[in-house]
């Protein structure tokens, strides 16, 4: 198993357990105490908990020893004030039917209020399962089966996902890959929208390249968008984890957008993935009727009682924690940039948001000419890294791999250990690590997606 992690336990025995630098001599008396480590550099055990991340390997054909970075949930606890009120409430011992009820109307409007300055309606928010189903019962109640939906690629695979297997048409606007960062092709989404396309899924912010869209890049949207009468079904799951200097502006806060679906969530940010808890926001009565519709339709109707108390507590009390959250993560994507500095051929696309780093391996792959549909192969059985594989996420994904950056920092340099040795090994039996020592300029790629 992974030499960072302590050895496997139950989930009722495992504590954290902080990653120790190895001390071959005692420690000079005059040297001053070691900084403190961060609460998100400590690394817990998840295995034997039922991780879809770390428990899964042999059910999903991956190596056993594959160091997973790849589905988005993070390696930290979360919150205190999530795991108090979450421990009060299990000691409670009964757990029935639950609804919303006005403390966490409360707690909802007050976080869009103070974060992102958006005065939210209690009675826009239909409570979902997940992001996901949310996306889903968009799309069927916004469109009839064969209409078509657009997305923009490279995207979050669900997004195509979600139109297909709803009978709908899935019409892939690529995005433009030009001076060193993603930009929206308004013209050829223009074109879709002529040509008879009504629904849009937006992701604000972009998973996976990392962009957080400003302001002017979403107004432009909304001219065209209101322009053609398309509803706009806004993914906005990661908007907390825009990182220091960027801000995400909500779609539907923005002028002439009443007709969007904003899906939200505290999963990304306060990792509650699996208490399965959704904040769907409509301000249109007429659309918030077609989507409730949908969802009783599929018989779904209290959503979970923990759920709903853990996304109270975090937005009630944990932007502190979100903010430290934030700034680690910051930290760690400048490390990893740092890192790639010196593994040949491999450079991460800036990032603004979310806790993904996109990689492109293009100058890897012409380097030692290997193909791009063996990238994740290599990642897996050469490198010991359990990725998201670039092409599941369309158009512009070939040569590109995703990393999840949320780990303790001994986790991430095992990582990127790994990735240094499988690639450097590669490059030499090429006979190009002389040539490829160092990776050119981002700019000399071919702009094309």
């Amino acid at each position: 198993m992974l030499s960072i992690l302590p050895p496997a336990r139950s989930a009722q025995t495992s504590q954290p357990t902080p990653a120790q630098p190895s001390r071959p001599h005692a420690r000079p008396a005059a040297e001053p105490p070691a900084p403190a480590v961060s609460r998100f550099d400590v690394v817990h055990d998840r295995r034997g908990t039922g991780s879809l991340k770390w428990d899964f390997a042999a059910e999903r054909r991956r190596p056993e020893d594959a160091l997973p970075l790849w589905v988005a949930d993070m390696d930290y606890p979360t919150a205190p004030c999530v795991t108090s009120a979450l421990l009060w409430r299990t000691r409670h011992g009964i757990f029935g039917y639950s609804e919303p009820d006005s403390a966490y109307d409360a707690a909802l409007t007050g976080w869009f209020a103070r974060r992102y300055g958006w005065q939210v309606d209690a009675e826009w928010n239909t409570v979902t399962p997940g992001v996901v189903p949310a996306l889903a019962l968009a799309v069927r109640a916004c469109t009839q089966p064969g209409d078509s939906v657009v997305i923009e690629e490279p995207v979050y695979y669900p997004f195509r996902e979600v139109v297909e297997d709803n009978g709908r048409t899935v019409v892939a606007v690529p995005l433009v890959r030009e001076s060193g960062r993603y930009r929206r092709d308004l013209a050829a989404l223009e074109r879709a929208f002529a040509a008879g396309a009504r629904l849009l899924l937006l992701c604000n912010p972009h998973n996976p390249v990392g962009r957080v869209w400003d302001r002017e890049e979403l107004e432009a949207l909304a001219e065209v968008t209101g322009r053609y009468g398309v509803v706009v079904v806004a993914d906005e799951i990661h908007a907390d984890l825009a990182l220091p200097g960027y801000a995400t502006t909500p779609f539907a806060s923005l002028p002439g957008t009443a007709r969007t679906i904003t899906c939200t969530s505290p999963s990304k940010a306060f990792n509650l993935a699996g208490l399965q808890v959704a904040n769907i926001l409509i301000a249109d009565d007429a659309l918030r009727a077609a989507f409730r519709r949908e969802l009783a339709a599929v018989g779904y109707s209290q959503p979970n009682a923990l759920g709903l108390v853990a996304c109270r507590a975090a937005y009630e009390q944990g932007e502190s924690w979100l903010d430290e959250l934030r700034e680690h993560i910051a930290s760690a994507r400048e490390h990893v940039v740092e890192r790639l500095a010196a593994i040949p051929g491999v450079e991460a696309w800036p990032c603004e948001g979310t806790y993904l780093l996109w990689l492109d391996c293009a100058e890897l792959l012409e380097a030692s000419g290997l193909s791009p549909e063996d990238l994740d192969d290599f990642m897996l059985h050469r490198a010991g890294l359990w990725l998201d594989d670039g092409r599941i996420f369309g158009a512009g994904g070939l040569g590109f791999t995703r990393i999840n950056v949320a780990c303790p920092r001994p986790v991430l340099d095992e990582a990127l250990d790994r990735l240094e040795s499988a690639v450097r090994a590669l490059l030499d039996s090429a006979g190009h690590l002389g040539r490829h020592g160092r990776r050119g300029r981002r700019d000399r790629l071919p702009l094309s997606a």
